[in-house]
């Protein structure tokens, strides 16, 4: 036997001895090749972690914009994602984000929020759930708003419960808020929620709600008329009659029935529970018409903004646009509801204000507001940034703004009205109030500038020469 020859890989030696070490070393390959993919995973992800829970949220939107929109890829990120979020949510930071004049939930906090809806599953749904307990009304308005977007049924129970939070009694934002996301839950327990939510709200969301109301049908409640007839009476929609009564009843409801500021209820029988209905928002909190330069005024907590710059002295058929801006706003305080809270804002360079909160439209307080404006002068130049940031600042409670302008931003910390538009919308988006805009002679893209900040609140805006 000969020792050193070449052993051909042809020869049953050959093949009895080096083909299962190629085996043995294409396994150790494979192992070795799959050892170092998962190291690359876990970097991949520490990294990825490291970013959510940085300072730069643009780096933040940047990542989460890099995953793939299949489920899977979804899927796989979520649990790095829910801890990142978790993580965030008691870091205080963003407690100084808020005193220094800035949100306190950045644009990427609110992509995680929402990036952990879109995936259904119910760990993402759990780690909502336990959101509505932050501490930040913000992240948690964000958190109620993606729950209904993405119809995460699991969790409606917790959102209805919220009804009953100081929250809710506290801030209009909230509330509005919280109807959207029942609104978009699209469910028979959806619907019930907002049925007790409508019991106690007024002004401009009870107004809100009616109209959405009208076009609910009984395929909202999978087909159950009997449960929609309920939440019909509850809401006041219910289309089912008493039986003709006889003597002084009989003519009180007819009486109701043909004035809608009548005072007596309507006898009503109504399925789930006991409470107001057809009359509860005919009555108690639809309120006396009213009006500013056409818009009608529903809300019950509102805010009058005018413009004082010095352009506001120009003269238009025969008169300064001020002094027909002071006749228009009279008239519009004159005809307040007596349950409506209102409070002016005026600017020019700076803002100033009637009072420093919504008064309640008494007589008092409507001739001592009508005597205000009718000492109102044009004053310097245009801070329209400035005004819109303290509008919604004025009253967690406030329902809605009625700004009339006749001109450009001209001073102030942003002038650049499509910088203004953002940045207000965004700051909007946890207020939830309505503006409306009224325009004065302004240039059309004033006008576009005025129409777009009022359309996306569902306000009005209208154009005066």
């Amino acid at each position: 036997m000969q020792f050193g020859r070449n052993v051909s890989l042809q020869s049953p030696i050959g093949r009895r001895w080096v083909l299962p070490a190629m085996s043995i070393l294409a396994t150790m390959i494979a192992v070795a090749t799959a050892a170092t993919d998962v190291e690359a995973t876990d970097r991949d992800t520490a990294r990825f972690q490291k970013i959510l829970l940085g300072r730069h949220d643009g780096a933040r939107i940047t990542a989460l914009r890099s995953v793939s929109a299949d489920f899977r890829s979804r899927e796989m990120t979520l649990t790095v994602v829910i801890e990142s979020l978790q993580e965030l949510s008691t870091d205080a930071r963003f407690d100084r984000l808020e005193k220094q004049g800035l949100p306190d939930l950045p644009d990427g906090v609110r992509m995680m929020i929402d990036f952990i809806g879109s995936v259904d599953r119910p760990e993402a749904t759990g780690a909502l759930i336990q959101m509505l307990d932050c501490d930040r009304l913000s992240w948690t308005m964000a958190t109620i708003h993606t729950l209904g977007k993405h119809q995460r049924h699991a969790a409606l129970d917790k959102v209805v419960a919220l009804i009953d939070s100081e929250h809710f009694h506290d801030s209009y934002g909230f509330r509005f808020t919280l109807a959207r996301s029942l609104k978009d839950m699209n469910h028979p327990d959806a619907w019930d929620g907002l049925a007790k939510l409508f019991d106690r709200v007024d002004g401009q969301l009870a107004h809100r709600l009616d109209q959405e109301f009208q076009d609910v049908t009984v395929e909202a409640f999978d087909g159950d008329a009997k449960r929609f007839e309920s939440w019909q009476g509850l809401v006041g929609l219910s289309s089912t009659k008493e039986p003709a009564e006889k003597g002084g009843l009989a003519e009180a409801i007819a009486l109701l029935n043909q004035d809608a500021q009548g005072e007596m209820p309507l006898p009503q029988k109504i399925g789930l529970a006991t409470a107001p209905s057809a009359v509860s928002y005919a009555r108690e909190k639809r309120l006396k018409p009213s009006q500013y330069y056409g818009i009608k005024i529903y809300a019950k907590r509102l805010l009058f903004v005018i413009d004082r710059s010095g352009s506001m002295k120009d003269i238009v058929y025969g008169q300064s646009r001020m002094k027909r801006a002071k006749r228009e706003l009279i008239a519009a305080i004159s005809g307040l509801d007596e349950q409506v809270e209102f409070g002016i804002l005026l600017f020019d360079e700076q803002v100033r204000s009637w009072r420093d909160n919504l008064l309640v439209a008494t007589e008092e307080n409507k001739r001592d507001a009508i005597r205000f404006v009718e000492r109102l002068s044009a004053g310097s130049t245009t801070n329209t940034y400035a005004a819109l940031r303290r509008s919604l600042q004025f009253d967690p409670q406030l329902e809605a703004i009625f700004m009339l302008t006749d001109g450009n931003p001209t001073t102030g910390q942003i002038i650049n009205q499509s910088a203004i538009l953002q940045d207000i919308l965004r700051r909007n988006e946890s207020n939830n109030i309505t503006i409306n805009t009224i325009a004065i002679a302004v240039e059309p893209p004033m006008a576009t500038f005025l129409r777009n900040l009022a359309a996306p609140s569902n306000g009005e805006f209208r154009e005066v020469k």
